[in-house]
């Protein structure tokens, strides 16, 4: 049996996917990457494919291929994705990495992220070590890093030593000293999944990527059989917030289990993180209260709090929890005040209302936001926030 090249590998996984690699040539495109380091070890390449153009004229013509041909996926400021049969294309869409191939890769945090094959010119290109530092498995910087996001660099780092890689440990402690940096090009930060139990890099949530997600999570088997609130900061303060808060409540007419109900806030998060890349907190409170609709006043605070049932979702138990508890699969099921969430007194939630006079945003009803941008309405911060941000009158 005839031994493939590289080379033949690529366009193979390219023709079986029905990408029209004349396209690619004729608009000088770069396939840059995880799936040259892939291909290069000889791995399956189920990853992303990151697409490079040289102007932004090039990136037009590929993008309206990629929109006529197959299927949306998600967009941000820096990228623009479609679901090609079995693979992911990703395309590089902002121009600051955009250019020949030195300009692009020299912004580049690895060594062994500088594999690239060019379409136009038909060969491979990489840096100088490449093979040696694949072949060694060693990662080592392609520039100083100073530029590069802590928790994209986290990220990277852990994903490559799956792949059997080594780091100078180091170096990895010099990263994780640095302070986050939420600048418009490395827009990452590092938040602890409970319901992983591990760290996860998700990007700091903005307008594009919340609707995005909420086209897609509409459609879930399970979203009839419940009601849905956005809460705290990305409706409260949206410029400063790093996730998104749900609230979760029994809809009325519906029946539904436990069960339903887990795997729906599973999809929920996997959605938001794993497809487009922000960090989702879900709650499940059995009778929704909301303490910014009450004075900013401890013992008024007290005597209307209502105890119910509070959902969460964590991977172990949460031992944190203090008052009577029990756990269903990945749910841990509280019965708790609407304000000393998970039995904890004082709920910090408190503190932050009476002590800190913290401008706290009413509710807003998912269903009126996903109506809102289903009748493709320009998605815009500013717009967002004098449609739908209402603070408390206390």
């Amino acid at each position: 049996m005839k031994h493939l090249s590289e080379k033949e590998v690529l366009y193979e996984l390219l023709k079986v996917n029905d990408v029209d690699i004349k396209v690619l040539k004729e608009n000088n495109v770069y396939l840059i990457g995880g799936s040259i380091l892939r291909l290069f070890m000889g791995l399956p390449l189920d990853t992303d494919l990151d697409f490079y153009f040289v102007d932004y004229e090039s990136y037009k013509n590929v993008d309206d291929y990629f929109r006529k041909n197959f299927i949306f996926v998600h967009e941000t400021h820096l990228t623009k994705s479609y679901r090609v049969n079995d693979l992911v294309a990703q395309l590089a869409k902002n121009k600051k990495f955009m250019g020949t191939y030195e300009n692009i890769v020299s912004t580049f945090d690895f060594t062994i992220s500088t594999g690239c094959f060019d379409f136009k010119d038909d060969k491979f290109r990489y840096s100088k070590t490449y093979f040696d530092d694949i072949k060694n498995k060693r990662l080592i910087a392609n520039n100083d890093l100073d530029n590069q996001s802590p928790a994209n660099l986290l990220q990277r780092i852990k994903k490559f030593e799956e792949m059997g890689f080594t780091i100078d440990d180091k170096l990895v402690d010099e990263i994780k000293d640095r302070p986050i940096v939420n600048d418009g090009f490395h827009q990452k930060v590092i938040k602890k999944s409970w319901l992983r139990n591990e760290d996860v890099y998700p990007i700091v949530p903005n307008i594009d990527v919340f609707v995005n997600w909420l086209m897609d999570i509409k459609d879930h088997k399970y979203f009839d059989k419940f009601n849905y609130y956005l809460t705290g900061g990305f409706i409260s303060w949206p410029e400063k917030t790093k996730d998104v808060d749900i609230i979760i409540t029994k809809r009325d007419g519906q029946r539904t289990t436990l069960k339903e109900l887990e795997e729906l806030m599973v999809d929920m998060f996997d959605s938001a993180y794993d497809t487009h890349g922000f960090f989702l907190d879900t709650f499940y409170m059995r009778t929704p209260q909301w303490i910014a609709d009450y004075p900013r006043d401890r013992e008024v605070l007290k005597s209307v709090e209502r105890k119910q049932l509070f959902l969460t979702i964590t991977k172990y138990e949460d031992t944190g929890i203090d008052c009577k508890c029990r756990r269903y699969g990945l749910l841990n099921c509280a019965y708790t005040g609407s304000f000393t969430l998970r039995g904890i007194k004082p709920s910090i939630l408190v503190e932050r209302w009476v002590d800190l006079d913290s401008e706290y945003a009413r509710w807003v009803d998912l269903r009126r936001i996903i109506k809102y941008y289903e009748n493709d309405k320009k998605r815009n911060i500013e717009d967002f926030k004098e449609k739908f941000q209402e603070y408390s009158g206390y």
